[in-house]
């Protein structure tokens, strides 16, 4: 499977890590489980992980996976998002006008390290 979802940092944050080719199905399946370990387990925050990601056909379909996720998951948990490396600026333009139901925590990011500094921040402005 091209998507993990896992608890990391000691159970304090969900852990999404995306490689390859996403379907449709298996995003489906790790906003389940996401939605799942949410019920489950007091996290802080979500950080998914995508920076191995194929991009999609089309910045539509991955403007669409990412805003049913949001959706999904609800605007409560700050979700930081790591932007595939093979996304252009254009393609990453496009698929940001695609998501209109963005959350006030929720952010893009293009580095691991800047999204773990968010996430880490938020969940202790939370606490």
């Amino acid at each position: 499977m091209a998507v993990r979802v896992d608890l990391a940092e000691g159970g304090r944050f969900i852990e999404i890590l995306s490689e390859g080719h996403i379907t449709r199905r298996e995003a489906g399946w790790a906003t389940e489980r996401t939605c799942e370990l949410l019920r489950t387990h007091d996290v802080a925050g979500i950080l998914a992980d995508s920076r191995g990601a194929e991009r999609q056909v089309s910045p539509l379909l991955s403007g669409e996976l990412i805003e049913n996720f949001l959706f999904a998951v609800g605007r409560a948990v700050p979700t930081a998002y790591v932007l595939p490396e093979s996304w252009s600026e254009e393609y990453t333009a496009r698929v940001r006008e695609q998501v209109t139901e963005w959350s006030q925590n929720a952010r893009y990011f293009s580095s691991i390290e800047t999204a773990r500094d968010w996430l880490i921040a938020s969940a202790g402005a939370r606490a």
